[in-house]
């Protein structure tokens, strides 16, 4: 099952949110699976988004199993596990979160992933780390839905767009690359 990372803002815009229903139905509907941090905003959504369109969804944590975080996730965790996805991480399970184990969290899903999706991010964002790793460590396409110009909550997501990666501003466009990226790798 192919991998779409969903990443991007813990505090999305409403343009951001309105986007992730149609990102993981053309994901979902080109049979791919949905993977993200799990994070509050943009990832949790895309996660409950995939739940409830009967996708397959995993979470990489930034802290152990047994220290979920955030801790009011801890149901969508469950419900990720208990619907044929997974819950991961590479840190012993009592291990707290800590920020530094974040950017370190992110190389997991691009390493995981097929290609990743920035939905919104910052300058200095987990979303842009997570890309910057994808693209130039992993050789992995990145896609990134356009912000508002001079906003500093999209300077990342528009800065990854001149710096090359993949325009996604509606569902056809992502459709047609998830379809090309699937046909390649047959």
């Amino acid at each position: 099952l192919p991998l779409l990372a969903v990443v991007g803002s813990r505090r999305p815009a409403k343009s951001a949110l309105a986007s992730i229903p149609w990102i993981v139905d053309a994901a979902v509907s080109s049979g791919w699976g949905v993977l993200s941090g799990g994070a509050r905003g943009i990832d949790a959504e895309a996660h409950h988004e995939c739940l409830r369109r009967g996708g397959v969804t995993a979470a990489v944590l930034g802290s152990g199993l047994a220290c979920l975080y955030p801790p009011e996730h801890a149901d969508l965790f469950r419900k990720i596990v208990e619907l044929g996805g997974c819950v991961l991480s590479e840190y012993e399970d009592d291990a707290p979160p800590r920020p530094w184990r974040f950017p370190q969290r992110n190389r997991l899903i691009s390493a995981l992933s097929n290609a990743v999706m920035v939905v919104q991010a910052a300058e200095k964002s987990g979303g842009l780390i997570t890309a910057r790793i994808a693209a130039d460590l992993h050789g992995k396409t990145v896609f990134a839905v356009p912000g508002l110009v001079g906003s500093p909550e999209w300077a990342g997501s528009n800065r990854l767009l001149r710096d090359g990666a993949l325009l996604v501003a509606e569902p056809e466009d992502l459709l047609a690359a998830l379809s090309l990226l699937q046909a390649l790798a047959e």
